[in-house]
């Protein structure tokens, strides 16, 4: 691409996330990291959470719902006061939300009673910066008529400094947010979890040492992102201020003048230019200009050059006492600050490419190994072949007598086996338990079995076992569970969503939640795709629920195996053992979005 580009160094990101994070860490502070500056980019959260933070905020439901389709299921923190237009999409989308308008709160309680489900909120406090808050004497009536709300809950009371008023975080404004926060556990009998203090301007208080020992969280972007507090804008220890580059190409350099020859009048923003004649200087335009960013919060790589100015779609540039360092073509280098980066990343204009570490270069080398005879079919194996391609996988097949170990070998980032055909669970199972410490599995069929969940649970000491443990199981899509089956399910804590579930919730949110389940604490996910959950809607899943459920595995980054079923046992008796003829057509589709195709591609 020609035009400006901002380019995003996702390791020095998450190495400021981990500078930031462990000093908050020593005075158990946990950090929820802010992406809005990058309008939601799901590889920039990936490098937030990989540095340490423990859930990310956003303050925009376009950039939450571009972050859950990149896979990321963290806690999701809505920022930004929700309007009481968009209160029904909030409450499906995000995990908390930040409050401070009563009439806001109530609808959001009502339509989270309509939703079935409890809607978890922060009060915000205005401790003088005069931007969003509940005035202090406001408080306690608004808690006392929150706490009878059947669809609310308060996790916990937060503020906002610096941003419109400047005010300074300290112990004294500080201090009243945790003496309001005792308040009202004093008043109401229960506790407050979550007292939020602030952001990036909260930072060097926390350095000092004199944080009030109650506040554990912050909300941090500026301070990891491009490595500067928000008080004075000083770089903070340990981070770098280079995440983000921005550059354009030099179309033009030229001398002339450094000073317009006739009448001034106003330039093309409304404004009277000023100039200072320095004679003839080398001058080079460049191909950006301030419809894509916000000049003034730009800082050349190079400091032997310096800005002119700008019109809407050019830069000028004073090249002289560097004038053999760029000729026509080159482009020039720029650091941009809050306020040009988020004009930077908003611009349709300005194309946003990741710079990865050497160590991560080879996540752009993928492979699929097909395992089974499902995908050996002359009908189905041309497409595959082509599509995986497509892609950019590389793809091998094994035979279905290939042993645990070997298919283990391929168990790993950007390398997933695919078993298809038969039964495969025992044989992926073992090979899943020799590749990681511990895994997730997501079930996703119509029928709950005993026989399959010994086949899980075995003696709880075996490889599989031991690596699978019972929290990081679920079964999605189940319309008939074996009565033996249930106590297993009950005493074991298996998570199980239903046709039913599916039915009342958003598909999405539970794929949400089932994603979480089975990636926390493990080292990757093992997929049970059963083609007999796929009736396209008849009693189980549509092809396009079928289809989002291996978009959302595929976005997630975890999954590490992948098992697609075709065959149903025999000695099952149940009415939902029939295999769709047109599922089992479907399966490579299925497998596609499972490996990460999507209609528009993916945003980084």
């Amino acid at each position: 691409m020609s035009g400006p580009v901002i380019e995003v160094n996702i390791e020095l990101i998450e190495d400021n996330a981990r500078a930031v994070t462990a000093l908050c860490d020593k005075y158990d502070i946990r950090v929820t990291g802010v992406t809005k500056v990058t309008c939601g980019m799901p590889r920039v959260a990936r490098a937030l959470i990989a540095g340490g933070v423990t859930g990310i905020g956003e303050s925009r439901l376009e950039n939450i719902h571009r972050l859950r389709a990149g896979g990321i299921t963290q806690p999701m923190m809505l920022l930004r006061i929700p309007p009481l237009s968009d209160v029904e999409e909030i409450v499906r989308t995000a995990d908390i939300t930040l409050n401070s308008e009563i009439s806001v709160i109530r609808r959001l309680n009502q339509e989270a009673e309509t939703l079935g489900v409890v809607h978890e909120i922060i009060l915000m406090v205005d401790l003088g910066d005069l931007r969003e808050g509940f005035w202090p004497e406001d408080l306690l009536p608004a808690v006392r008529e929150i706490l009878e709300m059947e669809a609310i809950r308060i996790r916990g009371l937060g503020t906002n400094l610096t941003c419109y008023g400047g005010v300074i975080p300290d112990e004294e404004n500080l201090g009243r947010l945790v003496d309001y926060a005792h308040r009202i556990e004093d008043t109401f009998d229960f506790r407050i979890e979550i007292i939020s203090g602030g952001n990036s301007s909260s930072l060097p208080l926390v350095a000092a040492g004199k944080m009030p020992k109650e506040v554990n969280n912050l909300r941090i972007g500026e301070a990891i992102l491009l490595g500067r507090e928000t008080i004075q804008r000083r770089p903070w220890p340990g981070t770098s201020q280079k995440a983000f580059v921005l550059n354009a190409e030099l179309t033009e350099k030229k001398k002339k003048p450094s000073v317009p020859i006739g009448t001034a009048g106003q330039d093309a923003f409304g404004g009277t230019p000023v100039f200072q004649d320095r004679g003839l200087i080398t001058r080079g335009i460049l191909n950006i200009g301030r419809e894509d960013v916000y000049v003034d919060g730009l800082t050349p790589h190079n400091e032997r050059i310096s800005i002119l100015g700008a019109s809407s779609g050019y830069l000028l540039l004073d090249l002289s006492r560097d004038e053999n360092a760029y000729q026509v073509g080159d482009r020039v280098d720029f650091f941009p600050n809050y306020a040009a980066l988020v004009a930077a990343m908003t611009s349709a204009y300005v194309e946003k490419r990741v710079i990865l570490p050497e160590s991560r270069k080879s996540e752009d080398e993928k492979s699929v190994i097909l395992v089974g005879s499902l995908f050996e079919q002359d009908k189905y194996a041309r497409e595959l072949d082509r599509w995986v391609k497509r892609l950019g996988y590389t793809s091998t097949r094994l035979p279905e007598t290939t042993p645990a170990r070997e298919i283990a070998d391929h168990i790993r980032p950007r390398s997933i086996p695919v078993l298809g055909g038969r039964d495969f669970t025992s044989l992926g199972l073992q090979a899943a338990a020799v590749a990681m410490k511990q895994f997730g599995l997501l079930w996703v069929d119509s029928v709950v079995t005993v026989s399959e969940l010994h086949t899980l649970l075995g003696s709880r000491n075996d490889p599989v076992a031991e690596a699978l443990d019972t929290g990081n199981i679920v079964f999605l899509g189940v319309r008939e569970i074996e009565v033996d089956a249930i106590s297993l399910i009950r005493t074991y804590n298996i998570r199980v969503y239903t046709m039913e579930d599916i039915s009342l919730l958003p598909l999405r949110e539970l794929m949400r939640q089932s994603l979480t389940r089975t990636a926390t604490g493990t080292e990757g996910i093992y997929l049970k795709f059963g083609a007999r959950v796929a009736d396209n809607g008849n009693d189980g899943l549509t092809n396009r629920e079928a289809h989002l459920i291996m978009e959302m595995t595929a976005a997630s980054g975890a999954l590490r195996i992948l098992e697609m079923d075709d065959e149903i046992d025999p000695d099952v008796e149940s009415p939902y053992i029939r295999t769709s003829r047109a599922a089992c057509d479907n399966m490579p589709r299925f497998l596609l979005s499972a490996l990460g195709k999507r209609i528009l591609g993916n945003g980084t």
